[in-house]
């Protein structure tokens, strides 16, 4: 199943390479479990601001990643988990938005799909 956001401006229309649906991650905030032996990725942020975020990372497809964003309102945290994704490589990257009613974004990070 696959979610589709507002658009809030035509370079955020852009910079999503495909809409994935979210998963809220229960416990503390850490990135999804990795498979042993899959090697790390690094990851970039194209933009954030104070509610959001978009990061793509290294590589070659067909390989996926995806992307998490830690969101806070006072001492309640959200981590919202994006993916599968794109193809490593592709800069478009996931764009990822916390919850409405005052969450504020912390952290986000990408990992592989």
């Amino acid at each position: 199943m696959r979610l589709r956001g507002a658009v809030l401006s035509v370079a955020t229309a852009l910079a999503v390479a495909a809409p994935v649906a979210p998963a809220v991650a229960a416990g503390p905030a850490s990135p999804p479990a990795v498979q042993a032996g899959v090697q790390a990725l690094k990851c970039h942020t194209n933009w954030q601001n104070s509610t959001s975020a978009n990061v793509w990372c290294d590589g070659h497809g067909p390989a996926r990643y995806g992307a998490s964003i830690l969101c806070k309102k006072g001492s309640l945290q959200k981590q919202l988990n994006y993916g599968p994704g794109p193809w490593q490589g592709d800069r478009r990257g996931i764009s990822m938005y916390c919850p409405d009613g005052g969450f504020k974004r912390v952290k986000q990070w990408g990992w592989p799909g």
